[in-house]
């Protein structure tokens, strides 16, 4: 087999390092720096959260575009596009000094973003062998995630000595150094031509929203993705020094596990899947169960006024683990639709994850808002009890609503297969040892 070219390897490898990049950049705003936002800008909870909702909003909508410039212009054209609005936005943050051109940078800094993922994927997968394919795109992803964990306990080491200007000033330098890079090294890569054939068709979206199994599956994972993410990258870490009482440093570097937990959860949970002859629904509902009880116990903390953080610690890292179910939720979506709008179903699944988020981000702003701190104190980015039970039980009622869908998703057809397989194999041997009747009377669909 040929070797891959020395120089498309090269372009991968910095391309991950722009994924990095941007998912250090999706995590630390608001989340890390919320209270430090607040304070600096002297506006509403709204605002700041508001920030990562633009992000979202532009990340989500320009995934259902990106997967289809990607088949026509090639992976690498599309990266060199969005490393440059990428690191416009991300040398533009920390300059900002007006709400306006704030949410200018996060639109920039969320469409850049949103080209390096899928991207990454596709050119990956022409210059790696099939049989190494999984390894090594998850070792290109597993640097992407990387940023998350860097994007709170590091990161706010870094503000608490320079400033989150200073910071993010540098971190957009270094951002620019390495598109410059991709940009010039990319001059000397092969030139992939234009596949005109590839265009925008609404229809594959009419056909995927048209199949009930999807939209069931849909609502649930949107959902349990949303609930874990906007704590992540909004209100997690604000909700540890608030409620809890506990340090900047130390609801960062809980954050940070849990960025950890979740970069490595997803092949975790694939390996469990597939020791348990590849169900995935299961796994599926002891996710929803999770939310469900994780937001339960936290509302129950926060009724009782109990501010120990080491159960809503336990519990953060707990939703960020079943968090990461794409590895069972994009294998269910193939199965489900046909391999024509199999792709469309994915760009629907990752779109609606960010647009989930956004909300969930202008819904968590709203509740600070409406629940002022209105005690006598020097902070005046504080929030109360009140606002969190207002946050946490909408998110309750959102984890029943889930729930209730994932128990009407089905396992793939491959999967029942194997399994009416199994307890045909299991009745034979039954029926050998005379403990059932005889098996001539039953039917298996194998």
């Amino acid at each position: 087999m040929k070797k891959a070219p020395i120089i498309e390897i090269i372009l991968v490898i910095l391309g991950s390092l722009l994924y990095f990049a941007a998912n250090l950049q999706r995590v630390a705003v608001p989340g890390a720096v919320f209270t430090l936002l607040q304070n600096d800008l002297q506006t509403t909870a709204q605002s700041i959260a508001s920030l990562g909702s633009y992000f979202m909003y532009v990340y989500a909508a320009s995934q259902l575009v990106i997967g289809i410039l990607i088949a026509r212009y090639g992976g690498f054209k599309v990266i060199t596009l969005g490393s440059i609005l990428f690191f416009a936005g991300s040398l533009l943050f920390p300059v900002a000094q007006t709400l306006p051109l704030l949410y200018f940078s996060r639109v920039l800094i969320g469409v850049g973003s949103a080209s390096f993922y899928l991207a990454l994927i596709a050119e990956t997968k022409k210059i790696v062998p099939h049989k190494n394919f999984g390894v090594i795109l998850s070792i290109v992803l597993l640097v992407g995630f990387l940023g998350g964990i860097v994007a709170n306990a590091p990161l706010v080491v870094c503000i608490d000595k320079l400033g989150w200007r200073e910071t993010f000033w540098i971190t957009g330098v270094a951002t620019a150094i390495i598109s410059v890079l991709f940009m010039v090294i990319s001059k000397f890569a092969d030139k992939e031509p234009e596949d005109k054939s590839v265009k925008f068709n609404l229809s594959s979206f009419k056909s995927v929203f048209s199949d009930r199994r999807n939209n069931v599956l849909y609502t649930f994972s949107f959902i349990n993705y949303g609930l874990y993410y906007v704590i992540q990258t909004v209100i997690g870490k604000k909700f540890l020094e608030d409620f809890c009482l506990i340090s900047d440093l130390k609801a960062a570097t809980v954050l940070s596990v849990m960025g950890a937990l979740y970069a490595f959860a997803g092949s975790i949970i694939a390996l469990m899947s597939k020791a348990a002859v590849s169900r995935r629904v299961i796994f599926l509902k002891i996710a929803s169960f999770n939310t469900l009880f994780s937001f339960a116990i936290i509302l129950v903390c926060l009724f009782a006024d109990f501010k120990d953080p080491i159960i809503p610690s336990l519990l953060f890292c707990s939703l960020s683990f079943w968090g990461s179910l794409s590895p069972l939720l994009v294998p269910l979506l193939h199965d489900i639709n046909n391999s024509k709008i199999a792709g469309t179903a994915v760009s629907i699944l990752t779109c609606g994850f960010c647009v989930t988020v956004g909300l969930l981000g202008n819904v968590v702003g709203f509740c600070l808002d409406l629940f002022k701190n209105h005690q006598n104190l020097n902070i005046p980015a504080f929030h109360g009890n009140g606002a969190y039970i207002a946050i946490f039980s909408f998110g309750l009622m959102l984890a029943i609503v889930a729930l209730v869908n994932v128990f009407k998703i089905e396992e793939s057809q491959k999967t029942k297969r194997i399994l009416a397989h199994l307890r045909y194999l299991e009745n034979v041997q039954l029926e050998r040892e005379g403990r059932i009747e005889d098996l001539s009377h039953h039917s298996y669909h194998i």
